[in-house]
């Protein structure tokens, strides 16, 4: 048999030294990847839970939007008509002139005080 040198024996503990580092690094990125997961995990639930409650609120609307209709039957309900067409020149001419006018009775009724 052939005895291994000092030489040989150094090697080896640099080579398992790499090693155990290696391994070390190797668990703490395991660690912060398995924190990261259950981080993960919770969110999930959470949005799940949240997900659930806002099912169970649309369930309840919906049901509630059906008793409604039930309640109205056919009545029609007015809406709210649109305004006929946008304002004119005209109109603007108008407003425009009414809001001079009014100015200047504000600046004669401050000018008085």
């Amino acid at each position: 048999m052939m005895k291994k040198g000092a030489g040989d024996m150094d090697e080896a503990a640099m080579k398992i030294q790499e090693l155990t580092e290696a391994l070390a690094s190797a668990e703490t990125e395991v660690d912060k990847w398995r924190t990261g997961a259950e981080i993960y995990e919770a969110q999930v639930g959470d949005l799940q839970g949240a997900l659930q409650e806002m099912a169970a609120e649309l369930d309840r609307l919906a049901l509630e939007n059906q008793q409604l209709k039930g309640r109205l039957g056919d009545a029609q309900i007015p809406l709210p008509q649109p305004q006929a067409s946008a304002p004119t020149d005209e109109d603007a001419q108008i407003i425009q002139v009414a809001l001079i006018s009014r100015i200047k009775e504000l600046e004669r009724a401050l000018a008085q005080r």
